[in-house]
Formats: structure tokens, sequence, C-alpha cells
């Protein structure tokens, strides 16, 4: 995987603004949000710095994966795949970021309904592509039996991107309802979408080995 220059850019001018902006922030900036969507856990300023670098380590650590796994050809074959996956992680982590920012600075921003429409388009978009990703080590579902069967892996895969789908869907429809149910809802169909995929993948995998 080669670096992307337009996420290098949005990085350094996230960090550069940071650094800008650092002594107009209040002493305590929000650093966590309940299921209502209101704040309920603050953290020193300087807790900026440590948001605005993680995108920048997650990336360099992205850059470094396809390189030490060793099926790392894999990688050539999904490529379009892990790039999508790393360009919606970085995206996520800087709007967290600036969200927290412009929250401290006084904005009313509703970080709930924000998340519920991210973590929709996330999964949805995962979901579409899932199909694509090769066996690895350290990109898809890993599960013991998608790691000991390419076949299992493959099929995994197929079926895992549908249930993405549906979860992406039901973090959309989420948006519309109220806030226990919108957090209850999209969260236990994750769960039980996640809980299904690796059930398949064992299924799967002790067809194969009778």
């Amino acid at each position: 995987m080669k670096i992307n220059k337009w996420i290098l850019l949005i990085l350094l001018i996230s960090f550069i603004a940071t650094v800008f902006i650092y002594n107009s922030l209040p002493d305590s900036v929000p650093r966590h949000w309940n299921i209502k969507g209101e704040i309920d856990a603050y953290g020193h300023k300087n807790m900026v710095f440590f948001t605005a670098l993680l995108p920048i380590g997650l990336y360099a650590l992205m850059l470094v994966i396809p390189k030490i796994d060793p099926k790392r050809k894999s990688y050539l074959k999904h490529k379009k795949a892990y790039e999508i996956l790393v360009i919606m992680l970085i995206i996520l982590l800087v709007s967290i970021h600036w969200i927290s920012i412009f929250v401290a600075l006084g904005s009313n921003i509703n970080v709930g309904l924000l998340m519920k429409i991210f973590m929709g388009l996330l999964f949805i978009i995962i979901g579409n592509y899932m199909g694509q990703i090769r066996h690895n080590y350290f990109f898809g579902i890993r599960t013991p039996w998608t790691l000991a069967n390419e076949t299992v892996w493959r099929k995994t895969h197929r079926v895992g991107g549908y249930g993405f789908i549906v979860a992406g869907i039901v973090f959309l429809l989420s948006t519309f309802m109220n806030n226990n149910l919108g957090f209850i809802i999209p969260m236990s169909t994750f769960i039980l979408v996640t809980f299904s995929i690796v059930i398949y993948s064992y299924i799967e995998y002790t067809k194969i080995v009778k």
C-alpha cells in the first residue's frame, strides 16, 4: 500500500490546526458521550494532542501491516478494499477529534446522531467490499476457522458482507428512533451479526473437515 498524499495532508492540517487552537481551549474537553449523546466524561485539554496523533499512528500501522503479513500477496488482490477501510477509519478518528474540540469551544453538535450516520455508512461500505478480502492474518473476519481454511474464509466474508450491510442500514434507521432504542437496536443487531458470522465460519469448517 502506497502513502496516500490526501490522507497525509488531512493528518498534517489536523495536527497543525490543533496546535494553533490549543490555547483557545478550556482546561477540560469532552472525552466520552453516553447513549443519549450527553457528555459524561471530561479530560484535560492536553488530551487533544493524543487524539490528534492517534490517526497518524494508526495510518503508519496500516501502512506497515501489508509488509509484515506472511500473506502479503493477498493485499495486492484486495488493495481497494483495504485502502477504503483505511480512509474511513482515518476520517472517523479525525472527525471525533474535531467534534470534541468544537464541543469544547461551545458548539452544539448532536454527537450521537453523527456517529450513527458514520457507523452506518462505514458498515455498508465495508460490507460491499468484504467479499474481495483475501486470506491474510490482519485484515478481515479472523476466526480460528477462517484462518485455518481459505474456502471457509471466502464463504464467511461473502455472508459477512451481507451481515455488515444489514447492520449499517439498521444504524442509519436508528437515527429516527429515540435515544434508548436508537442505541439498543443497532448495537444488538451488530452483536447478533458478529455472533452469527462466527458461528457460520465454524459450521462451514466442520463441513469441510467431515
